[in-house]
């Protein structure tokens, strides 16, 4: 079985989990950016953040569906969202167009999340989104850092990898 890992982090939780991946795997890793992405591998391990509501990499799963079309894929994401709720898969499922979805097998993971260490514009928009809201998780998220990001989360997504089809 071939495959490859195509990720794009943005505070580190997705790049750990895609490393760990690597090392279990023995999948070669890519950020989304690169031209160099091997799309004939049989299997294809796809990793991003939930941010503002969906995974940063919807409009480029969308973009290459063609290249994903007949392969196993599997997306994971990360947020400080409990990935154990259904609100959280709903937000993934709700990203994706409904022929993409039936070709993907999707796992939430808990990610890292201090709002000390964000971007300042990414503290301004939760600061925002916290108030039109009127969300209390959104403000506990603020006040509470959270760091779910363990190599066990990765148990069920890497028994589904290494399953026969």
């Amino acid at each position: 079985m071939s495959g490859v890992i195509i990720y794009q982090s943005t505070y580190g939780s997705t790049k750990q989990y895609a490393e760990w991946i690597h090392e279990e795997t023995g999948f070669p890793l890519f950020e989304s950016r690169a031209r160099s992405i091997p799309w004939d591998a049989d299997t294809i391990v796809i990793g991003c953040p939930l941010m503002a509501f969906k995974p940063v990499l919807a409009g480029w799963i969308e973009k290459h569906r063609d290249r994903l079309a007949g392969r196993r894929v599997f997306l994971f994401t990360t947020s400080g969202a409990d990935p154990a709720k259904q609100s959280v898969r709903d937000l993934i499922e709700k990203a994706l167009s409904d022929d993409v979805k039936r070709g993907i097998r999707i796992f939430p993971l808990a990610g890292r999340f201090d709002f000390q260490k964000l971007s300042r514009g990414h503290r301004v928009m939760l600061r925002i989104a916290a108030v039109i809201f009127r969300s209390e998780a959104i403000k506990h998220q603020i006040k509470n850092p959270v760091d779910g990001v363990a190599r066990g989360n990765l148990r069920d997504l890497l028994a589904a990898i290494t399953a026969q089809k």
